[in-house]
This record gives C-alpha cells, sequence and structure tokens, in this order.
C-alpha cells in the first residue's frame, strides 16, 4: 500500500509539474506575441510619422529634408510599395534623376501592374530626356489601360514634337474623344491636324484652346497661322 500511495503521490507531483511547465510555456509565448505586436505597432507608428513628416516638409519645399526622414526608417520599410513611390517623387523634386529612377524601379517591382509608378518614372527619365525610356513606359501603360489620359496625351505629343503627325493624331483623338474640354487635348490635336492640312478642324479645336486657356501664346500663334 505504501508502494501504491508513493507512486501516486509522485505521479500527482509529476503531472502538477508537467502542467505548471504547460502553463509556464504558455505564458512565455503570450509574452512573445504580446511584444511582436506592441512592436509591430511601434513600428507603424513610426513609419506612419515618418510619412506625414515627409509630406509637410514637400509642402514647405524641403526636399532634401523630406527625403532624410523617410530614409531614416527606409531599413525596415525598404518592401514598402509607399515608401518606395514617395522617395522617387522626393528625388525626382530635389533633381537627383538617378535615385528617382532607383526607387521608382524599387516601387515597380513591388507593385508591377501600378501604373501610377510607371507614371511617376516617367518623369525622370523625362528630365534626363531619354525618350525611347518613355515612350516605353507609356506604351505599357496603354497596355493596361487603353484609355489612359496621360499616356495618350503625352504620346501624341512626343510624335508631334518628332514631325510623326499622323502617330501623333491617333493618340491625341483618343484623349480628346474622352476629355473634350480639357485645354492639352484641343491644343495638341489642333495642331496636328494643322500639319496634316486640316484647317477648318485645327481652328476649331486652337480656338476651343484659347477659351479654355485665354491669352495663350500657342493657341494664338497657331490661329495666326490660319489665317
Amino acid at each position: 500500500m505504501n508502494q501504491q500511495s508513493n507512486q501516486k503521490t509522485f505521479n500527482k507531483t509529476n503531472s502538477s509539474g508537467r502542467k505548471y511547465i504547460f502553463i509556464g510555456v504558455l505564458f512565455i509565448a503570450a509574452l512573445t506575441i504580446i511584444f511582436a505586436i506592441t512592436a509591430s505597432s511601434q513600428s507603424n507608428e513610426d513609419k506612419v510619422k515618418a510619412f506625414n513628416v515627409s509630406i509637410r516638409q514637400e509642402s514647405e519645399k524641403n526636399y532634401k529634408k523630406a527625403i532624410e526622414t523617410l530614409m531614416q526608417k527606409y531599413e525596415n520599410n525598404k518592401d514598402d510599395y509607399l515608401y518606395n513611390l514617395r522617395l522617387g517623387w522626393l528625388h525626382y523634386l530635389n533633381a537627383d534623376y538617378d535615385n528617382s529612377i532607383k526607387y521608382y524601379t524599387a516601387a515597380g517591382n513591388l507593385k508591377p501592374f501600378s501604373i501610377e509608378f510607371k507614371l511617376g518614372l516617367t518623369l525622370p527619365f523625362a528630365a534626363k530626356e531619354k525618350w525611347d525610356e518613355v515612350k516605353k513606359l507609356y506604351e505599357d501603360i496603354l497596355k493596361l489601360d487603353a484609355k489612359n489620359y496621360t499616356a495618350n496625351l503625352r504620346l501624341g505629343q512626343i510624335y508631334l514634337n518628332n514631325q510623326n503627325y499622323q502617330e501623333a493624331k491617333k493618340y491625341l483623338e483618343v484623349v480628346h474623344n474622352l476629355y473634350p474640354g480639357e485645354y492639352e487635348p484641343n491644343l495638341s490635336l489642333g495642331y496636328a491636324y494643322y500639319y496634316t492640312g486640316n484647317k477648318t478642324r485645327a481652328k476649331e479645336l486652337l480656338t476651343n484652346a484659347l477659351m479654355l486657356n485665354p491669352d495663350d501664346k500657342l493657341a494664338k500663334e497657331g490661329l495666326n497661322f490660319l489665317k
């Protein structure tokens, strides 16, 4: 009986020990989760604060400081699309076109179907006068969104400047049909029609441009050509 009693006591003690160990493990796991959530929450707060401060600094035209504010938190947010997109924009404003391309490209790697990163990336490429890259980006945008306002307008203007007037009309007609009350489509398409010999249509569109943008020099010059 004593041996059985001792065994029961041992089993009870051993069971209690395992119970306390189990509770201890759960407690440690719970603490780990709490600490992880707290750290994550703090990290998110820091990210939001840095982002908002950089927006304020940009509004003050302090682009260098806005970049520095984000870069202080960049290592923890290098896989954040918005961080990279904003750094691309800020570096463009700061006339650092190589770094602008770098961060816009990083944003695109994170969201490859994003149109906005492609539109952003055209800015530093245009500033560097790398027009082939700009054209390709606009063409890529049109594969995703055939009626995109900016891509159609800018491609049309690029072809207009290159004196490829028929190709210019193709893109400018698309954007004018969608936005007939906008200044730039009227002006650019007006010139495209002027150079392709349709003076009646050119006069109509350039008149529209002048109505939408009073005293516009380019619209006035175009109308003077038609006299």
